[in-house]
């Protein structure tokens, strides 16, 4: 077993619950722990918390000049200024989750 980042993940694959480990292989994850930790994540809480902010701001501006859109009779540039505002609003909520969410987002979370 090399040890890199899913060494944890790979041990704990391979030993099932951890509710029902023995003192040994308790010991073992400890020390896998210690020698292979695992990588921090990209973005800090608060900078993800920032990325969160921004995404709320762009979804209300779209959502904004959909609505504007909408009542001059433009019903598909609408539309798709609400897809935007819509994704802007998922992209919020995964970054305020933190970095692991929000990377994994594009990638169908």
């Amino acid at each position: 077993m090399t040890l890199d980042t899913d060494t944890l993940t790979r041990f704990r694959d391979r030993h099932g619950d951890p509710a029902k480990w023995c003192a040994a292989e308790i010991d073992s994850y400890t020390v896998l722990g210690e020698l292979a930790p695992p990588v921090p994540p990209l973005y800090s809480y608060a900078e993800m918390q920032t990325t969160a902010a921004a995404h709320d701001q762009s979804a209300a501006c779209l959502q904004t000049i959909a609505d504007r859109l909408s009542a001059e009779g433009h019903p598909e540039a609408a539309r798709s200024r609400r897809r935007g505002a819509q994704a802007s609003r998922e992209y919020a909520a995964a970054a305020r989750l933190g970095s692991p969410s929000y990377e994994a987002l594009p990638d169908g979370w």
